[in-house]
């Protein structure tokens, strides 16, 4: 099995480039509208939303263009991702005006970054070659 993307809410196009070409470095791939129709079938939400796909070769992510984001659960959702240089990457958000977080935990450093909408990723350096789930 092989994840094909995530889908997140963000609430304007210009907030979204910033986050996710600026600080993710992943390019706008296409952009469309999900009809009303759709819309109301799959999230039972009754009216046409933007979407902008941004990705590379190993992550994609569908970003829903919403004036409003709609009420988060318990919040414990997020999406981890693997960067090369993670020292590089909190930089880059604190030049950006990304909020970082970082918890201690043992000998280990959490990293936490919430994007301009409040979605929660979590940033783990890359270990190596990726072969599969490593819990």
């Amino acid at each position: 099995m092989r994840l094909n993307h995530v889908a997140l809410v963000c609430s304007s196009e210009q907030r979204a480039d910033a986050f996710y070409e600026g600080i993710l470095g992943l390019k706008k791939i296409k952009s469309f509208v999900l009809s009303k129709d759709l819309s109301r079938q799959i999230f039972g939400i009754d009216h046409e939303c933007p979407v902008v796909v941004y990705g590379n070769d190993q992550f994609t992510a569908e970003v829903f263009v919403a004036a409003r984001a709609p009420e988060r659960g318990a919040g414990f959702e997020h999406v981890c991702l693997e960067v090369q240089d993670r020292d590089a990457f909190v930089k880059r958000c604190h030049a950006m005006e990304v909020a970082v977080n970082q918890i201690p935990k043992g000998d280990a450093l959490l990293t936490f970054v919430k994007d301009y909408d409040g979605n929660l990723f979590e940033i783990k350096e890359l270990a190596g070659e990726l072969t599969g789930p490593s819990g």
